[in-house]
């Protein structure tokens, strides 16, 4: 089931208190239209009746798709520098919740369930489009490493990153996302080949793959903020 609960969130411009159902679980097969809402960007998205500003919360849930067989701790895009406690947390949960421990149906239901972590609402909607377009989230953020270090310049800062954001049959899409306005900065199509390639060379990309795929944080920020930096910044907020 997904479970919502009622909250009078102030409206960022004015002040204002805007009326949000604001989830913190959510299932996506008894509710795809929430789903698609996520891929449509509209979710969690409400106007302030005061001044108009339309606003959209920050994620912090947990997701379940049975179907696509995947599940994810969404967390604020500004706990970011506590990726390595999420990941803890995350499998400590999803042990509790789908482990030995857990009633049969759970157990059965956890079977072959990927893992993930992400932080803000770019992260989480590529992870759906990816198990909507048979893409790899490994050989996707291996595929970003590539083009980091091919391309002249970047425009990845701190509230700047690489994200998927559709697939066509000989290209994909990738955007430089300001995770503040959701808005691309810059648009990147890159040739399907170029990922396929990638995904097939399993020697020259194996010490990357693997470290990029130690936890359910699979993300190139995953490499930029090292895990004692993680910890420290956990352990210091």
């Amino acid at each position: 089931m997904s479970f919502f609960q009622n909250e009078n969130v102030d409206c960022p411009s004015c002040g204002t208190g805007v009326q949000f159902s604001v989830v913190y679980s959510l299932n996506a097969v008894l509710r795809p239209d929430l789903r698609q809402a996520i891929l449509d960007r509209t979710f969690q998205r409400e106007e302030c009746g005061n001044c108009g500003l339309a606003f959209r919360l920050e994620p912090e849930m947990t997701y379940l798709d049975a179907k696509r067989k995947i599940w994810i701790l969404v967390r604020p895009f500004e706990d970011v520098a506590e990726w390595l406690d999420m990941e803890k947390y995350a499998a400590s949960f999803f042990e509790s919740a789908f482990g030995p421990d857990a009633p049969g149906p759970s157990q059965a239901l956890g079977q072959g369930m990927t893992v993930r972590v992400t932080f803000g609402w770019p992260a989480v909607r590529e992870k759906l489009l990816c198990s909507d377009e048979g893409i790899s989230d490994i050989e996707l953020e291996l595929l970003k490493f590539s083009l980091l270090r091919t391309l002249d310049e970047t425009p990845l800062t701190d509230t700047t990153e690489l994200r998927l954001t559709a697939v066509g049959a000989d290209a994909l899409n990738l955007a430089w996302i300001d995770v503040n306005t959701e808005e691309p900065r810059e648009v990147l199509t890159v040739p399907r080949g170029l990922y396929d390639e990638i995904a097939a060379d399993k020697a020259g990309w194996e010490k990357l793959r693997a470290e990029l795929s130690a936890g359910p944080f699979v993300d190139t920020r995953r490499l930029l903020v090292p895990a004692e930096s993680a910890t420290a910044a956990a352990e210091n907020p």
